[in-house]
């Protein structure tokens, strides 16, 4: 499939490469060489997104050193990709491959496994990583952790969905009350009672938005 190819590309681009340019323009100039750079971007884009500019600017770092795509990037496109293309066994494979070359995922490549694995309704195993993630140091967003919530109520119920929070909470987790109401106010359509599950039967319909001044 074409992420595979691009991983490819950049392994050769890299072996290839005698020299570690330091300019961004450069660094950048090889990303686009490799088809990777949206990706890239698209990664930093979402830890800067979800307030984590250290990470950010970390994974740059490497880019700017390296001069060419860090592994992490690579992986996680190829686990994108498979998930979809809905071959959520693949996307497994790679992501357990890139933890077991020593490559740590970053929020961001966890969020690309546990949303790709509750669209393969393979809810288990997105629970597993997404608890997995905990343990790592890192926490899903909003757009993650509405649609893994919202996955196994769909899919096996309220009781569940509930039993799924109290483990996230067991290891940590907070729910960040503004931005998954936001999240939910602007997203499609979830199953009725998400509402209770992440807020408690305390809320019993859903809030409404504030008037904007006339």
């Amino acid at each position: 499939m074409g992420e595979i190819d691009k991983a490819e590309k950049t392994k050769k681009a890299e072996e290839d490469s005698d020299s570690s340019p330091q300019d961004a323009d450069e660094i950048f100039k090889k990303m686009k060489e490799t088809g990777l750079i949206p990706n890239a971007v698209a990664m930093l884009d979402g830890l800067c997104k979800d307030g984590l500019v250290q990470e950010a600017m970390k994974l740059f770092g490497l880019m700017r050193e390296k001069g060419t795509i860090p592994e992490v990037v690579i992986y996680t496109a190829v686990v994108e990709g498979f998930c979809k293309a809905a071959k959520c066994e693949d996307a497994k494979r790679i992501f357990k491959k890139m933890q077991d070359k020593g490559i740590q995922p970053n929020a961001f490549s966890y969020g690309v496994i546990v949303r790709g694995l509750v669209k393969g309704k393979q809810l288990e195993d997105s629970v597993e990583f997404c608890l997995e993630m905990l343990e790592a140091g890192h926490y899903p967003n909003a757009a993650t952790f509405v649609g893994l919530v919202d996955g196994v109520c769909k899919e096996k119920g309220v009781e569940e969905a509930e039993g799924v929070l109290s483990r996230l909470r067991d290891k940590g987790f907070a729910v960040d009350e503004r931005a998954v109401r936001e999240h939910l106010d602007k997203k499609g359509t979830f199953h009725r009672s998400i509402w209770d599950v992440i807020f408690g039967k305390r809320l019993t319909e859903r809030p409404k938005l504030p008037k904007r001044p006339l």
